[in-house]
């Protein structure tokens, strides 16, 4: 057979591969042209923006307004997609043989069974050739344009979502006028009030909603003009500015500028929520009497939970906390004579904390327990009682290091005289109080090296442990010492024990609660 002798399917297989081939690399195109004209890099549609204008009937007569629309690009245009929709192949063809070719043998089945061998007809032939030409063959097609059923799926997609769009919009338009009413309302209300609130000016106040307007006004416009990425964060700057917003008139909000707030912060959440269905809209405005008392309750938490190791100091906050439920009791059936009685009690029980405080309870967290409970009191009675004086349980004495040094030297001295008083059975042995004296001064010593440093807030725990030392010395004493001089002298052995206990209460009592930590007493005789 010559180079010319060809299978017929061969001929025939080559050209309706050649049409499926064409319309494989149409569908390839297709996709292609979706990627890269349809979206973006991060997968977003790719938008296409325009405004028309719109004729409206108004009270006042026809007016114009300019309507800008942003719908996908790819709902405007239609991807390539052909399809064969019939082929002719037209050849003159010479036959050359006609064999019939057999297939292998193929490997029995799983039941034995040897299948039965296929006979396939082979046929070969010859394009007919012409004069001085090559040979001929023609194939005629038909191609047709059609929608794919994934292009048109997403295209159903789109012109739902842009039909979505447009009814948010025409909700958000909506919304956007009663919001830009109240807001004017609001703000002018308050440009006119010359009050000035104890917390903030009026041009700082005027300045905070302005920035609060903006918030809402600035997510319109994203949504407007198609860039709904940014109204999260104008969400977010509106709930934070919210929290930290000062109140001109803290608790003594007029009832018309009351109105006009909640007018405005409802206005402002039917047009977050027409943006952002279901996100949380904060409020601002004076805190409630309700919102003051548990800020004050949760103060009083945070100090009794603090290291003051003051043994009395959680019965007299739970003190305030009661003055505190009676005068907003008082408050809210309007008993201001009452709730300046309670305020009286309130300040009483205050007076006492204040005796209370020791240099070593005011480590850095129980000051800032302090300070936090000191600005919730403040605050709660200001709206209970306006005008009237709130004593401070903070002690207002900070003892330096000179000062603390001075009472040491004193204390030690009247300690270290009456050890010296005390005479030894064992001459071989120093006075039985020289001991726990040695223990004070060096207690002493590193109070004084770390008073004002970082490492005094844990200096707590040493005086403790050495605290507890001073204690066990001082039983020794009363065990050995003590009986004898109580039955020998017990006139100048109560002398001697008065003075040194009162001495060392002093001392460790600049340190320590020693309520909490009681300090050991040498024995003194009854007066009879």
């Amino acid at each position: 057979m010559s180079d010319d002798d060809v299978p017929v399917s061969a001929l025939l297989g080559a050209a309706y591969e050649a049409v499926v081939h064409g319309q494989g690399l149409a569908a390839r195109e297709a996709v292609e042209l979706v990627k890269d004209l349809g979206f973006e890099r991060n997968g977003t549609a790719k938008p296409f923006r325009f405004a028309y204008q719109q004729t409206e009937a108004t009270e006042h007569g026809p007016q114009v307004r300019t309507v800008h629309a942003t719908v996908p690009l790819l709902s405007l245009i239609n991807p390539p997609s052909i399809s064969i929709d019939s082929a002719k192949i037209n050849m003159s063809l010479h036959l050359i043989s006609q064999d019939i070719e057999t297939e292998p043998a193929k490997a029995p089945t799983a039941s034995g069974e040897t299948p039965t061998t296929a006979k396939m007809p082979k046929l070969k032939g010859r394009i007919v050739h012409q004069s001085d030409k090559n040979a001929v063959m023609t194939i005629e097609s038909t191609l047709k344009q059609r929608d794919l059923l994934a292009s048109s799926r997403l295209s159903q997609l789109l012109d739902a979502a842009v039909s979505d769009r447009d009814s948010v919009w025409y909700l958000v338009l909506e919304r956007a006028e009663p919001f830009r009413k109240a807001a004017t309302e609001l703000i002018d209300t308050v440009a006119q009030d010359g009050s000035k609130g104890k917390g903030v000016g009026v041009r700082e106040w005027l300045q905070q909603l302005w920035e609060l307007k903006e918030a809402v006004t600035d997510a319109v416009s994203a949504f407007r003009d198609g860039l709904p990425e940014k109204i999260p964060p104008l969400h977010q700057s509106w709930n934070a500015r919210c929290q930290s917003l000062s109140w001109i008139d803290r608790h003594t909000e007029p009832e018309e500028m009351a109105a006009l707030r909640r007018a405005f912060i409802a206005a402002a959440s039917n047009v977050w929520q027409a943006l952002l269905p279901g996100a949380q809209v904060a409020e601002f405005g004076p805190p409630t009497v309700e919102q003051l008392r548990d800020r004050f309750n949760a103060a009083v938490t945070a100090l009794i939970a603090a290291p003051t190791r003051l043994a009395q100091l959680p019965e007299r906050l739970h003190h305030l906390e009661g003055t505190v439920a009676l005068g907003c009791t008082a408050h809210a059936y309007k008993q201001s004579k009452t709730a300046a009685d309670a305020l009286a009690r309130y300040n009483e029980t205050a007076a006492e904390i204040r005796k209370l405080w020791r240099p070593f309870a005011q480590n850095a967290a129980s000051r800032a327990a302090q300070d936090g409970l000191a600005a919730a009191a403040e605050s709660m009675w200001d709206a209970l009682t306006p005008g009237k004086t709130v004593v401070d349980f903070r002690t207002t004495h900070r003892f330096n290091a000179q000062e603390l040094e001075a009472e040491f030297s004193r204390t030690l001295k009247i300690l270290t005289d009456q050890a010296d008083r005390v005479p030894t059975r064992n001459l071989t042995q120093p006075p039985p109080l020289y001991k726990v004296v040695r223990v004070c001064k060096e207690v002493a010593t590193k109070a004084l090296a770390t008073w004002g440093r970082p490492e005094q807030d844990g200096l707590a725990e040493y005086v403790i442990k050495e605290l507890n030392q001073f204690n066990n010395l001082i039983d020794g004493v009363n065990g050995v010492y003590a009986p004898i001089e109580m039955q020998q002298r017990p006139d100048w052995w109560r002398s001697v024990a008065q003075t040194w206990n009162e001495a060392a209460r002093q001392f460790w009592g600049n340190l320590i609660d020693i309520t909490s930590h009681p300090v050991a007493d040498l024995v003194c005789p009854e007066v009879t």
